[in-house]
């Protein structure tokens, strides 16, 4: 709801156009809409294993979402921005244009700094991660990995948002990441048997 608030009383003109030359590069395709509307039921997919199967992890993604959105927001209050890179008019004429065209309608190209939709597909990806008890099989984990990546990716690909709004979001995301999933890794990184040199001589060690 905050969102749609502040999505609507940003103003028209004056803000910070977020374009850069590198968008200029990237193609408009489409067909990616179908990998940018796989983030809402990613929602569920991600989160309903973590809170029936590892409800610690379940709680760290919570906290990665819920500070760094909020991040996001604040962020949007206080330096309004947009981008210009949607074409001025395309045909819909095949399923995808018409998506395209229906997500247009209800949200605009303003507050695309960071982008929360990749914001959200790094958590994601990090719950993913976090968690082998919830997400056990290999291939699903890959398939759901791979799906957040095209998902976060689809977002320059449709021009919803420029390349860099996606470099802000990465940017935002990375200390929050150290601050919630830092201990893991390190953790993980401390747990590691050690790794014996290919050099070592089983005769010297011996003598």
């Amino acid at each position: 709801m905050s969102f749609f608030i502040i999505e609507y009383i940003t103003p028209t003109s004056g803000y910070w156009v977020t374009d850069c030359i590198l968008d200029i590069y990237i193609p408009f395709v489409p067909e990616f809409i179908f990998s940018y509307i796989f983030w809402f039921p990613l929602f569920p997919i991600v989160g309903f294993p973590l809170l029936f199967k590892d409800i610690d992890a379940f709680s760290r993604w919570m906290r990665y979402l819920i500070f760094s959105l909020s991040s996001c927001m604040i962020f949007y209050y206080f330096v309004p921005n947009g981008q210009h890179l949607r074409p001025e008019s395309i045909v819909a004429d095949s399923l995808a244009t018409k998506l395209l065209t229906l997500i247009w309608s209800v949200d605009t190209p303003t507050n695309v700094f960071p982008s929360m939709h990749v914001v959200v597909c790094i958590g994601n990806i990090c719950a993913i991660l976090d968690s082998k008890a919830a997400f056990k099989n290999k291939a699903i984990r890959l398939i759901l990995m791979i799906s957040t990546v095209l998902c976060a990716s689809s977002t320059v690909f449709i021009k919803q948002h420029g390349i860099m709004d996606t470099f802000g979001a990465v940017t935002l995301a990375v200390p929050f990441i150290l601050i919630i999933y830092g201990k893991r890794i390190m953790g993980e990184k401390k747990n590691r048997p050690p790794v014996l040199s290919s050099r070592f001589n089983p005769a010297e060690g011996l003598s």
